[in-house]
């Protein structure tokens, strides 16, 4: 787990660039705003050592959510998944 937030008596989980929530709504409203927000600002910056925190921090007053919990990712595959969301996506 690296992000725990709650959004009313909901909770949802930020790991590695993808929310997880019970409820498939919130999970998708979230995840759509996650994607908005990398593609405007190409996400958290390289190199961050918590890029999962970084984006729920950028997020927290748009989708008006508290964090709860944060731990430090001990692998990068976090980094890699925003690496991956920072991809342009071309229409062909």
């Amino acid at each position: 787990m690296s992000v725990l937030v709650r959004i009313g008596r909901k909770k949802a989980i930020l790991c590695a660039g993808k929310w997880s929530c019970a409820d498939t709504r919130v999970e998708e409203q979230l995840q759509a705003a996650l994607e908005i927000w990398v593609q405007k600002t190409g996400g958290p910056p390289i190199g961050n050592p918590d890029p999962d925190k970084y984006a729920a921090e950028a997020i927290r007053h748009e989708m008006d959510f508290e964090v709860i919990l944060s731990n430090r990712p001990k692998s990068h595959k976090p980094q890699n998944a925003y690496m991956n969301k920072r991809q342009l996506r071309l229409l062909f």
